[in-house]
């Protein structure tokens, strides 16, 4: 990644939700969006020294709650939270629903790269986050 570069894992919609690595000034971050109000906000940034990091969001949709939660893991074992819960709401704009999404973009200089090793959804009844 080159420096003010961002890559991770989002829920998209209008009001969405990313966890990702940020760098900034040569220092990496994992870093929590929330745009559930409309307009993107950095909840919370971890400093991360080392090059892989593990990304999860958590949704759930049981009842019509729909709300999820983003994880960070430096070893793909153990998890921690990070940011807000995001509340997934349907809006007109994008009626289809919220769609998972891997990003990497440039916000100084293109020419960064990150490689995503698997994606995975799983159905896990019964997780209460």
């Amino acid at each position: 990644m080159k420096d003010g570069d961002f890559a991770g894992l989002g829920l998209l919609q209008k009001n969405h939700g990313l966890v990702g690595v940020k760098t900034d000034d040569g220092v990496s971050f994992v870093v929590m969006v929330n745009a559930q109000s409309g307009s993107p906000i950095e909840v919370e940034r971890v400093p991360l020294d080392q090059k892989t990091v593990f990304l999860r969001a958590d949704c759930n949709f049981k009842d019509m709650a729909d709300k999820a939660r983003f994880f960070y893991s430096r070893d793909g074992r153990a998890w921690t939270a990070i940011g807000s819960e995001l509340k997934m709401r349907y809006t007109i704009p994008h009626f289809m629903g919220y769609r998972f999404a891997l990003f990497n973009y440039a916000a100084k200089s293109p020419g960064g790269f990150v490689d995503f090793d698997f994606f995975r959804v799983s159905d896990r009844i019964g997780l209460d986050k």
